[in-house]
């Protein structure tokens, strides 16, 4: 008899700290995630049920001129990148970066006109987890 799967809670907050970009989900390995993060200073909140044996989970979000890319594992190792949208996600080169508990990443574009992210991720009391992931900068198209 097969056992059912073993499932560890995500409870994440994603936060979109722009000059006026909507961020739309590009990709998912779960569903929870939100689909849109407004420009707001509150997080977007979201769940997700993360399979135990899983490797990790990645997200990516088209953010005006950019790819911002989250991933995580169970054991609280987190990465965050961003991209141009002409750059191919290279998942092996994302997992090479998982960092314990934080990671930031900047991507300059032009003098004056710098994207950053950074995320960071830890185990609650209640075995859940805890994600928070942030992108900002100054300007966009």
């Amino acid at each position: 008899m097969a056992c059912p799967p073993t499932y560890k809670v995500v409870k994440g907050e994603l936060k979109n700290v722009s000059d006026d970009c909507q961020a739309s989900l590009n990709y998912s390995s779960y569903q929870g995630a939100p689909v849109t993060i407004k420009k707001d200073s509150l997080p977007t909140p979201f769940a997700q049920n993360m399979l135990v044996d899983c490797l990790y989970v990645g997200l990516v979000y088209d953010v005006g001129r950019v790819k911002w890319i989250i991933l995580w594992t169970i054991d609280c190792k987190v990465a965050t990148k961003i991209l141009i949208p002409e750059d191919p996600i290279i998942w092996e080169d994302i997992v090479r970066i998982l960092q314990p508990y934080d990671s930031t990443d900047y991507l300059p574009l032009s003098p004056g006109n710098v994207f950053s992210a950074k995320a960071h991720i830890h185990a609650n009391e209640d075995g859940s987890l805890s994600l928070k992931a942030q992108i900002m900068w100054n300007y966009c198209i």
